[in-house]
């Protein structure tokens, strides 16, 4: 479908002549097939280039257009770097803002949160499944004390989507973001649910494609591409995750067995995503950690590939309660669907071994 769109549905959709006017009804079917996966409206399907550009479409669009005495922002501590630097760049312009603090395994704190939102709160955003750890958050629940106070919600699903179902009204969010790297469609693809009542102001302006909220050309071909990835993914969720789930606890168990209190496995005592394990291994860098891993042919990363700086430690772990010494020696391992036993077991011994010689214990 990719080179087909490539190949011979390349005509702008906004343009006008016959050709156009073909690649403008598939884009509408292309809206069609990703709301059906959403339960959602085409209309409130806004194709973006990711995650990062639907968060803050999500963020800016709802506070530009808020007016005292709604105006206020509450975000979760543990947010994605898009949504929490364009909080922080809201602040210092002038904006209120206010952080809900989280439980040391990583779960927004509730009660924390009602005294945080009220008449006050424009918008609410608590990101679906975090990052760094995987620990799953109480959306519908979230969502509740939002609209309890007037105030709209806003997800960010990207990690959520194909290890979860996703569905914004299932969940109550007024906005939901997916990016389309994180299921197997191209890089720089994504979208934004935005619930057909709300008025949001654009970020991308220069024409009226995606209902006025997002101007330019749209790329029909990376869009193709993600309508069959959502389709699949939806698909297969089922099918995959909970085999991978059960690996990811082999490894974690093999790790405990061998190293004890040296390792603290970050959120395992919250309900987690299938693919995410977070290993803060104590008395040592996980920078280090990961070198020798990269070397024994594994690739981990040490917390978000959209941290400021690479060996800053993670403000989801300081969040959650986690030493600067903790939090410096933490990996991040990523499962795929294809993971395998042997695969987890080699990775768990190479762990083992790397930490003994590292620390001078073996």
């Amino acid at each position: 479908m990719y080179g087909e769109f490539a190949t011979q549905q390349y005509a702008n959709p906004g343009a006008h002549h016959p050709q156009a006017y073909v690649a403008k009804k598939h884009l509408w079917e292309l809206h069609e097939r990703m709301g059906r996966v959403l339960g959602a409206d085409p209309r409130e399907i806004i194709f973006t280039s990711g995650g990062t550009e639907s968060d803050i479409l999500a963020l800016r669009g709802v506070m530009d257009g808020a007016k005292a005495p709604r105006n206020e922002l509450v975000i979760s501590a543990i947010e994605h770097h898009a949504v929490l630097l364009e909080a922080q760049r809201m602040e210092r312009a002038g904006a209120s803002v206010h952080y809900a603090p989280v439980t040391p395994d990583g779960v927004i704190d509730l009660a924390a949160l009602r005294k945080l939102v009220s008449e006050r709160t424009a918008l609410v955003s608590v990101m679906y499944a975090n990052n760094e750890t995987g620990v799953i958050q109480p959306v519908n629940q979230v969502a509740k004390i939002a609209h309890a106070a007037g105030a709209r919600y806003h997800c960010d699903a990207v990690q959520a989507f194909w290890k979860l179902p996703v569905r914004p009204r299932e969940i109550g969010a007024d906005l939901l973001t997916l990016a389309g790297a994180k299921f197997g469609a191209p890089k720089g693809t994504g979208l934004l649910y935005n619930e057909m009542t709300n008025r949001i102001s654009p970020v991308i302006v220069g024409g009226p494609q995606e209902w006025g909220y997002r101007a330019g050309t749209e790329d029909l071909c990376g869009m193709a591409a993600m309508a069959v990835a959502m389709e699949l993914a939806e698909a297969e969720r089922e099918r995959v995750w909970p085999a991978v789930a059960k690996l990811r606890d082999r490894l974690e168990d093999a790790l405990l067995m061998g190293l004890g209190d040296n390792v603290r496995i970050n959120g395992r005592n919250a309900p987690r995503l299938a693919n995410i394990s977070n290993i803060s291994f104590l008395h040592i860098e996980g920078q280090a950690m990961a070198i020798e891993l990269g070397e024994q042919g594994f690739s981990v990363g040490l917390g978000s590939a959209c941290a400021p700086g690479e060996t800053d430690p993670s403000h989801v772990l300081a969040a959650m309660g986690l030493s600067w010494e903790d939090a410096i020696g933490c990996i991040r391992v990523s499962f795929g669907p294809d993971i395998t036993q042997a695969q987890v077991d080699r990775l768990a011994a190479l762990c083992i071994g790397n930490y003994k010689r590292l620390r001078g214990l073996g």
